[in-house]
C-alpha cells in the first residue's frame, strides 16, 4: 500500500504522531545530555574528595569552587544568631541550622552548621569552619514560602538570611561544614551530608522517552493502516 494512501486515510492523526515523535525523541536527547552532565560532575565530586581544604578566598576566585573544601576565618556565633529550615536526615525530620561566618575579603558566607532535631539545640563555640562550598540552589517552585518573622525557613535564601543575620551573605556560595575537621563533635549537631545527592537515572529516562516515541509510532502505522484497508475494501 502506497504511502500517499496511508497519509489520505488520516491526515490529522499522522501530523500530530510526527510532532508527538519528534518531542519524545528529542526529550530522549535532552537526557542524554543531562547524563553527560550528571556523569562529569559526579566523577568532579569524587576527585575533589581527596583534596586539602584551601582558604575559601583562594577557592572562589577559581573558575569552578563549588564541592571543594574550604576553610574559612575563625567565627564566633551567638546563639540568638542561628537560624533553623526545616530538613531531614536519614528520614528522621528536622533543622539544618544556619549561621553567618566571615570570609577573609571581608564579606559574610552562609555556614550550614549541621542537623539538629529540635530548634535551639545548637551551641557553637569559637570555631574555625571546615567544610565543603555547595551553590546556592534556585528553591523550587514547590518548596514552602520562607516566613522569617515566624522563623519558619524551608530555602537557603540568603537576602532574607542575611537580613535575619545582621550581615550581608554571599548570593552565590554557601558552606557545609565538615564538624569533624571543624572540631565540633559534640556540639548538639549531627553531620549531614556534605555534598548533595546526585542520583543519576537520566539513562533509564531516556530509553522511556525514546522506547515510548517507537511504541506511538507502531501503534499509529497499525491504526493507519487498518483505515487504509477499511477505505480500499468498505
Amino acid at each position: 500500500m502506497r504511502l500517499q494512501e496511508h497519509f489520505k486515510a488520516a491526515p490529522g492523526l499522522l501530523i500530530t504522531a510526527l510532532i508527538a515523535f519528534i518531542a519524545l525523541n528529542c526529550l530522549g536527547i535532552w537526557q542524554l545530555h543531562r547524563l553527560r552532565w550528571k556523569e562529569q560532575l559526579i566523577a568532579d565530586m569524587a576527585r575533589t574528595e581527596a583534596m586539602p581544604p584551601l582558604p575559601a578566598t583562594v577557592l572562589l576566585a577559581q573558575a569552578k569552587p563549588q564541592w571543594r573544601s574550604a576553610v574559612l576565618p575563625s567565627c564566633h556565633v551567638d546563639p540568638g544568631h542561628i537560624l533553623y529550615m526545616h530538613g531531614e536526615v536519614a528520614g528522621t525530620p528536622g533543622y539544618r541550622a544556619l549561621t553567618a561566618c566571615p570570609t577573609a575579603a571581608g564579606s559574610d558566607m552562609l555556614v550550614d552548621l549541621g542537623f539538629v532535631t529540635d530548634r535551639g539545640q545548637a551551641r557553637v563555640p569559637d570555631f574555625v569552619p571546615v567544610g565543603r562550598l555547595r551553590p546556592v540552589d534556585k528553591p523550587s517552585v514547590f518548596a514552602p514560602v520562607n516566613t522569617p518573622a515566624a522563623g519558619d525557613w524551608y530555602t537557603r535564601s540568603t537576602v532574607d538570611m542575611g537580613r535575619a543575620l545582621g550581615a550581608v551573605l554571599r548570593p552565590d556560595f554557601f558552606l557545609v561544614l565538615d564538624l569533624k575537621a571543624s572540631h565540633l563533635d559534640g556540639a548538639g549537631l549531627q553531620q549531614g551530608p556534605l555534598t548533595a545527592p546526585l542520583p543519576n537515572r537520566h539513562l533509564e529516562y531516556a530509553v522511556t522517552w525514546f522506547s515510548l516515541a517507537w511504541i506511538m509510532a507502531g501503534i499509529v502505522f497499525v491504526m493507519v493502516r487498518q483505515r487504509a484497508v477499511a477505505k480500499i475494501n468498505p
